[in-house]
């Protein structure tokens, strides 16, 4: 082992002594020898990652792979056979999907690409690229709407017609405005404000103004002949000339970085700039000599998370834990080596490669070679029926085995944490719930099993928590003990029907979960209480529709506006959807519909969640984006208040909730709430990082319900009072897969129980 780890220190330290160094003196053409190998290296490089990734959903990633594959092609680099065709077919799938979410999709680049390959924008796999353009408010940062330009120019003809002209026009203005006196282009969007805030307003070059100066250049590059576009693109060449590096590059937030200076380097070639130039060169450095100073050409193999080759930027620190006894990644500005823990010049530094970025800049300062003996076959459309096949049968079996896989990793509690608090609880109630809908309902040894790790944890809770804040409210537990046949009024001398009983405290979102908790008891139980559940159920529903907006939308803000004074249908937190929210509170209501006014109000509701549903069946986050979430949360309701999965209201473009619900499932990975990644495309690996993660357990165990009732025409009402989950539900546990998952969650939960008394009586002790 500890051979191993000097290896692996002897590695990384390595890495500490590769800061970026000035470059050799160049040639008269700016190119060395260490150029064209990098060129070739990277070639290859950043086609594996195109091939890797050019199914990703994220558009950045999309984008990204449409600047690499236009900089692979203008520059003749040799591919392998097939690797265009295959790149054409991924981006008409993406367009596909995004036709069928119902989203304009405008690729930054992509309408270049294919107009360098002299393919049709116009009718490309059946999408006219040029759509996005007709839309272009919906294109807000400045970056992008510089990459419209440049889009618009290499489209041909197809960017010719007077609409595109006029847009033209708009574009090129709006650039020219972004310049300020001394020659940089500035943002107008809102997160540099942000960035002043936290104190770099006096230094304005610590702003991404070079990345933004040398990209607007570049897209004025076509209109040099009118006069005060010249007049900007000289101010803004003497502005980009005095703010070049000894070293040749440039800085972006006060430290020098490899994307400024591939930047710099596709304005040049775009303006007609020799390298050499000397209004480009510093101490005798080009900017090519400052950015291959962040070229690296060897790679480690026996160092875990170790850099391999090309363009890289600094990230975050490597260190090293004795605890652990292992090295970690960590934003701590030291870490130290074992050996000299003292010393902190001996930290070391984890890198994260930029190479299609940095790519596309080398590109154009290499010889083109010759590309017309290159074909590319265009995808045919694809119809839309068979746009997102999905093999259900291999769905549910595999989410069915993630499912256990989950369960038996014990990743479904903290049980790091001695004290149970009252979200622990309303967190296993829904595991509860989940596995009595899943299962149809439980036998007696289930109900004595589960009974036992409830009370368990109750009595936790109010050993450590509920001591000081004699509290009982936990959503949902009411409905587990019930489900569980358990007294909800007398857990241990804890009474769970109590705090219901009163709405005081109680904010909206809370208020639908406890009136299902209202609705889960018997009446005669609250009449033995002197309360009248009719009445309760009318306080509940009252002070919920108080959150409803006169357009049937329930918004948590809504009573906020009101008290400002301010106007709904302009107020920003009114504005944004809130699908959630909505569906829940349906779900709340719909037993309750015999009252007018409530039905009045679900009414309501299902018009404004109807209105917002997306051409793919799915609907919005509070981003405005497809949302898992939220679309499972639709389906929850349509359950709930059963309605038919082919309801009109519910289908749009012929797609159906549970077709949209499809969409966010991910081979190998589950169901997403987003299908959007994290992380920038050279930072991925095998499988990118979802922003939203994997749905938990229960909504999990609801999605594939939700499908195979779907996929059997099983979903919705049948006529006898039955939901989906008693439909369906009950098959789970006539199949051995799902006993055996059962059984499973059953081992987990009641071994989290013991361990949780364990520590409470090791605390006592």
């Amino acid at each position: 082992m500890k051979k191993h780890l000097t290896r692996i220190l002897t590695a990384l330290l390595a890495l500490a002594m590769l800061l970026p160094v000035t470059a050799k003196a160049a040639p008269v053409d700016g190119r060395t020898d260490e150029t064209e190998r990098a060129y070739q290296t990277v070639t290859e490089l950043v086609i594996q990652r195109v091939t890797e990734s050019k199914d990703y959903l994220a558009t950045a990633t999309q984008e990204e792979n449409a600047k690499v594959v236009y900089a692979l092609w203008t520059s003749g680099a040799v591919v392998p056979s097939g690797f265009y065709d295959e790149y054409l077919q991924a981006l008409a799938d993406w367009l596909d999907l995004a036709v069928k979410r119902g989203k304009t999709a405008y690729i930054p680049g992509a309408i270049r690409t294919i107009a360098a390959m002299g393919l049709d924008v116009t009718d490309f796999a059946g999408h006219d690229l040029m759509d996005a353009l007709r839309k272009p408010s919906l294109v807000e940062a400045d970056e992008d709407r510089l990459d419209m330009l440049m889009d618009l120019d290499a489209a041909g003809d197809a960017g010719k017609t007077d609409e595109f002209n006029a847009l033209r026009e708009t574009l090129l203005t709006e650039a020219l405005a972004r310049q300020q006196s001394s020659g940089e282009f500035r943002y107008t969007s809102q997160w540099p404000a942000k960035l002043k805030q936290r104190g770099v307003a006096g230094e304005p070059d610590c702003f991404d103004y070079i990345l933004l100066t040398a990209r607007s250049a570049q897209a004025l590059a076509p209109y040099q002949d009118r006069r005060d576009v010249a007049a900007a693109i000289d101010k803004a060449l003497n502005y980009l000339s005095e703010q070049q590096l000894s070293s040749g590059g440039f800085l972006k937030y006060g430290d020098e970085d490899v994307e400024e200076d591939a930047a710099v380097l596709e304005m040049l070639a775009a303006l007609g700039i020799s390298l050499t130039d000397e209004r480009f060169t510093k101490d005798g450095h080009t900017v090519l000599d400052g950015m291959m100073g962040w070229y690296q050409d060897f790679y480690f193999e026996d160092a875990k998370n170790a850099p391999y080759q090309g363009f890289y930027r600094y990230d975050v620190k490597w260190g090293y834990n004795a605890l652990w006894s292992g090295w970690y990644h960590s934003i701590a500005k030291t870490m130290h080596d074992p050996d000299t823990p003292d010393d902190l010049s001996r930290t070391v530094t984890r890198r994260i490669y930029t190479n299609a970025v940095a790519y596309v800049g080398l590109c154009n300062i290499m010889p083109t070679a010759e590309t017309t003996n290159i074909t590319v076959t265009v995808p045919h459309p694809t119809a839309s029926e068979n746009a997102s096949a999905i093999d259900f049968s291999k769905l549910l079996d595999e989410q069915k085995a993630l499912f256990e896989q989950e369960v038996s990793d014990g990743s479904l509690w903290n049980e790091d944490s001695w004290m149970v608090t009252e979200s622990d609880i309303a967190s296993f109630a829904r595991e509860v719930l989940a596995l009595e809908k899943a299962n149809g309902g439980f036998s007696e040894e289930e109900k004595a099993q589960l009974s036992e790790l409830m009370k368990n944890m109750m009595l936790t809770s109010k050993e450590y928590y509920y001591k000081k804040k004699k509290k009982t409210l936990s959503c949902g537990a009411v409905r587990a003990l019930v489900a569980l046949g358990m007294d909800p009024s007398n857990i241990e001398g804890l009474d769970y029907l109590k705090p219901l009983t009163y709405l005081d405290d109680k904010e909206f979102p809370r208020l639908g979960d406890c009136l299902k908790d209202v609705d889960a008891v018997d009446p005669n139980v609250w009449r033995a209480r002197g309360i009248d559940a009719d009445m309760l159920v009318d306080k509940y529903a009252a002070a919920m529709i108080e959150y409803q907006m006169p357009n049937g939308k329930f918004d948590d803000h809504y009573q906020y506006v009101l008290k400002q004074g301010e106007d709904w249908q302009t107020s920003g937190f009114t504005n944004k959807d809130q699908v959630e929210l909505n569906a829940d509170a349906v779900a709340a209501l719909a037993p309750h519909t015999d009252k007018e006014y409530i039905a009045k109000s679900v009414e309501g509701a299902i018009e404004y969640l109807s209105s917002v549903q997306l051409a793919d069946g799915s609907f919005p986050g509070k981003d405005g984006q497809p949302d898992g979430k939220a679309t499972l949360a639709v389906l929850d309701m349509m359950d709930a208040a059963g309605i038919s999965l082919n309801d009109e209201r519910f289908v749009k473009n012929g797609n159906t909730v549970a077709d949209g619900l499809k969409n966010f499932y991910i081979d190998g990975l589950g169901f997403v709430a987003s299908t959007e990644v994290e992380e920038d495309v050279d930072s991925l690996i095998e499988m990118p990082f979802y922003k939203s993660g994997v749905l938990d357990l229960p909504s999990t165990v609801s999605a594939v319900t939700y499908l195979q009732a779907a996929e059997s025409g099983k979903f919705g009402p049948d006529g006898k009072g039955n939901s989906v989950f008693e439909i369906v539900g009950s098959a789970l546990t006539e199949t051995p897969l799902g006993a055996i998952l059962l059984a499973v969650i059953i081992v987990a939960l009641l071994a989290f129980g013991m361990i949780r008394r364990y520590r409470r009586i090791k605390k006592e002790q």
